[in-house]
Order: structure tokens, then C-alpha cells, then sequence
């Protein structure tokens, strides 16, 4: 037990400055947001231009805001799917594991395999069986949150497919680690607004519509 608490104690020391430093950017970042805004804006000509940079960064802000609530609310289900749980298998300390657990979440992999390795010992004390049913409840969960309720609550706030939030989580861990984690969903769904906003100026279906239309379309659209 004192080892798990220590290797826990040394993954959270890892990500300590990280803990300390997003939220104080976080601040400066919304407290000077309009100044930022504007400032961008000025550098942009007027005009179309500025329009289209004005309604991108409308859409990047919904789209960010969608994703932060999305993520909040996963955690508070979290939490509370784990305290009820924790309760329902007689666990000691089940309200303080239940919102360690919606806590945790807001860390990708090491916030849930944390919560696992801590809600399992503290149940091992009481039971080995009591351990087992603990490791299976969580196990069973994970998969149900990661596979078939985090998709659509995030895809309700950014609108991507469950399918498209599960590869691009795969593919940031593989790419940056952790931190590739983080930031996967929230940068394919920019990339997305901005796909969409580079169509809408372009006039254009797709962007590779132009190479799939036959040459006699091509040359009746010229015409």
C-alpha cells in the first residue's frame, strides 16, 4: 500500500506544474480575451477578410466552450456513477472516492488507472472479493465511458462522431503521449471549423471535389 501511494505521489508531482501553470494562463487568457480579439482583428484588413476571421473566432470560441462543458459533465457523471457504486458494493470511503474519480478524469489515462489502482487497495482491505468486484465495476465502466458515453456527450458540444473522438484520442497518444491526449479532440474539432470555414470561402463542396468531378462538368461549370 505504501508503495502504490508513493508511485502515486510521484505521478502527481510530474504533472504538478502543469496543474499550476494551465490554470494561471487560463486566467490571463480570459481576462484579456476581448483585448486578444480585438487586437487580431486590427491586423486583419477590413472587410471580407475581417468578417470571415470575426466569425471563425466566434465559432472557435463556441466550440471550445462546448468542449470545457463537455467535460465537466462527464466528470460530475463520473463522480457520481463511482459514489453510487462504491456504495452499492459496500466500499469504505465511497463519497470520498466518487469525487476523487470525477476529479481524476479531467487526466486522460492516468486520472482513471489512478482512481482503479486506489479504489481496488482500499477495497482490497475489506475483501479480496470485495477487490475483484471493485476492479470489474471500474474496468466495466471505463469502457462504457470511453467507448459509448464520452463520445456522444462530446460529439453533442463539437459535433464529431463518436468514431472520429475515439481515433483522434488513439492517435494524439500515439503522436505526443499525454499530452497529445489533451489536446486531440479539441484540435481536430478546430481543424473542423476551420475546414468548414475555408469551404464556405471557397464556395466549394469539398476540397477535393474539384479532382472528382468529370472533365465535362469541370468545363460546363467554366462555361
Amino acid at each position: 500500500m505504501t508503495t502504490l501511494l508513493g508511485l502515486s505521489a510521484i505521478a502527481a508531482l510530474t504533472y504538478l506544474p502543469w496543474l499550476i501553470l494551465v490554470p494561471i494562463l487560463a486566467f490571463f487568457f480570459l481576462k484579456d480575451a476581448h483585448l486578444f480579439r480585438v487586437g487580431l482583428l486590427r491586423v486583419v484588413p477590413v472587410g471580407d477578410w475581417r468578417l470571415r476571421v470575426e466569425s471563425f473566432m466566434s465559432d472557435v470560441n463556441a466550440t471550445l466552450t462546448a468542449y470545457t462543458r463537455a467535460q465537466m459533465i462527464s466528470c460530475v457523471m463520473i463522480g457520481l456513477i463511482c459514489t453510487l457504486g462504491f456504495y452499492s458494493l459496500g466500499n469504505n470511503y465511497a463519497l470520498l472516492l466518487g469525487i476523487l474519480a470525477g476529479i481524476l478524469e479531467l487526466i486522460p489515462l492516468i486520472g482513471p488507472l489512478t482512481i482503479a489502482i486506489t479504489a481496488t487497495s482500499v477495497a482490497g482491505l475489506e475483501s479480496g472479493w470485495q477487490a475483484l468486484a471493485t476492479a470489474v465495476f471500474l474496468m466495466l465502466l471505463r469502457i462504457a465511458q470511453d467507448y459509448f458515453i464520452y463520445p456522444r456527450i462530446i460529439r453533442d458540444g463539437i459535433h464529431l462522431h463518436p468514431l472520429a473522438v475515439i481515433l483522434s484520442v488513439l492517435a494524439g497518444e500515439q503522436v505526443a503521449g499525454i499530452p497529445g491526449v489533451f489536446i486531440a479532440i479539441p484540435l481536430v474539432a478546430l481543424l473542423t471549423v476551420l475546414y468548414k470555414h475555408i469551404l464556405q470561402h471557397t464556395d466549394s463542396r469539398g476540397l477535393f471535389t474539384g479532382l472528382l468531378e468529370p472533365k465535362e462538368n469541370k468545363e460546363i461549370t467554366q462555361s
